[in-house]
């Protein structure tokens, strides 16, 4: 996809895009195209139910403005004075993906027919940027028939020549999440940790990203207990990658950014259903999403440090498999029971987490596809957040989720999950329990290798896919939470 934005150019191309609001009087400035005031003209066609201003709802006629003969696409916007940002994004979502599937391939956006009485024209061109990429993603990287690359170049029309700034910036938001799309669409015989560790070398060769790798061999000499005892089933042995991003000054304490990167899980001996088993390889989404905070974070040159921490394995069952009852050793010196095999994000997390606390971080935020408890408690679109202590940034993290609209609800830790991640006989801690609020124990476990360092964990199992199309794309992953956190690192 191709998606060129422009100011310079100010002749019309044959099609016009045009907002409408449901009264057309409520915006700051006519409508001009050719030295011609239309806002009359759709005025009328408003009248005539030729076009409306249902939020989001596209309409197409043609419109002759001084002998010439233009193809009018309109969007409704409605109240100017209650639409929001997610209305925007609908708004730009449903555009581009019925200009792809016109097949037009070059328009005229009249961008100050788009108003938001409540949002800065800043903000509207952001979201213009990143529901370009967003939107028409696709993924055919494994069909033989492949459509040709749709590419539209669109010329903006406007008094405000400063927006095309803000909609590279929302264009590389959404390039971000079409990335941690793109590996987490990857089919698990193909994205084995090795491979993860090549694409990942090959995409931040020689930018400001550094990758370190750490293999099997290292990670057990260095201690990974968790993380290896989740990858001994597989002939795929574990990686862990560190992504280090130095954008201010060495002596700041960096934002550490934890990802969950299963790339298959089985459920190893507490193995999953036919069924449940399907779709497992999105089980690395957090990892992927880490993936694109980072790319965005390097795009948009932001002054802040960030420490990302990755760890990609399987959870496979063969000879060498962890088994319910086994006792490992984690990273922070811990022992760990093990009573259920398939719940081994919490495991690998939590040698992640102590791992990312080595780097001296402000707060560590960690990102995974962990539990269906999360998803009975919340239902499928929505995120949940746990804190271990005040210090913790939640209250500003879910600011900007409001604004990005994407759904993240705060879930307890207590004193009772404290004392279930240590209800075992034989090891210091216990990575299942049998009772209920199995969310809660997963986070706890997680959160007991931050130690005191503020941590957030973000359970994304239920938005990290959607089995639905919407105006943000088709149905697959989301990208859940990249908008909402690469947000909050710029008013770092």
């Amino acid at each position: 996809m191709n998606i060129q934005f422009n100011t310079k150019d100010k002749a019309f191309n044959q099609t016009l895009i045009v907002g409408v609001a449901g009264h057309l009087n409520q915006l700051s400035q006519p409508i001009v195209v050719d030295g011609v005031d239309i806002t009359e003209d759709l005025s009328q066609l408003k009248h005539d139910h030729i076009v409306g201003s249902q939020v989001g709802k596209i309409y197409q006629t043609q419109l002759q403005i001084n002998d010439k003969k233009y193809r009018l696409v309109t969007i409704g916007l409605a109240n100017l004075k209650q639409l929001t940002s997610s209305d925007i994004a609908k708004v730009f979502g449903n555009l581009f993906q019925f200009l792809k599937a016109e097949n037009v391939t070059t328009a005229s956006l009249l961008f100050d027919s788009f108003e938001a009485k409540e949002l800065p024209v800043e903000r509207i061109a952001e979201l213009l940027g990143q529901q370009s990429m967003r939107s028409i993603y696709e993924f055919d990287n494994y069909k033989t028939t492949k459509k040709a690359p749709y590419e539209l170049v669109i010329n903006l029309h406007s008094e405000n020549q400063h927006i095309i700034t803000s909609v590279q910036q929302g264009q590389t938001i959404g390039e971000a999440i079409n990335l941690a799309r793109d590996y987490s669409n990857m089919p698990p015989n193909i994205l084995t940790p090795s491979y993860y560790e090549e694409v990942l070398t090959e995409h931040f060769k020689d930018t400001e990203v550094q990758l370190d790798v750490k293999n099997e061999e290292q990670l057990q000499n260095e201690g990974f207990g968790l993380v290896h005892a989740v990858s001994k089933g597989s002939i795929n042995p574990a990686r862990v990658f560190t992504l280090t991003y130095n954008g201010a000054s060495s002596d700041e304490a960096p934002i550490a950014l934890v990802g969950k990167g299963i790339t298959y899980d089985s459920g190893g001996y507490s193995i999953k259903s036919k069924l449940g088993m399907q779709t497992m390889k999105y089980d690395m989404c957090g990892s992927a999403n880490v993936i694109g905070m980072i790319e965005a974070a390097r795009l948009l040159k932001l002054k802040i440090n960030i420490v990302g921490v990755i760890v990609a394995s399987e959870n496979m069952i063969n000879g060498e498999a962890m088994k319910p009852d086994d006792v490992f050793t984690a990273l922070s010196g811990e022992t760990v029971e093990v009573l259920n095999t398939d719940a081994e994000g919490r495991l690998v997390l939590g040698d992640a987490v102590f791992y990312a606390n080595q780097f001296k971080p402000q707060v560590i935020l960690d990102f995974a596809t962990l539990t269906g408890a999360a998803v009975a408690a919340l239902g499928e679109d929505k995120a949940a957040v746990f804190k271990n202590n005040d210090k913790a940034p939640l209250a500003t993290i879910l600011e900007h989720a409001y604004e990005a609209d994407e759904m993240v609800f705060e879930l307890p830790m207590t004193a009772t999950e404290q004392r279930l991640i240590r209800q075992t006989d034989v090891a210091d801690l216990v990575n299942h329990t049998n009772g209920h609020g199995k969310a809660l124990f997963a986070a706890t476990f997680i959160s007991h290798f931050a130690g005191d360092t503020p941590h957030l964990h973000f359970d994304i199992a239920g938005p990290a896919t959607t089995h639905k199309a919407s105006f943000n794309g088709p149905k697959g992953p989301t990208g859940y939470m990249i908008p909402t956190i690469v947000q909050w690192l710029r008013s770092l």
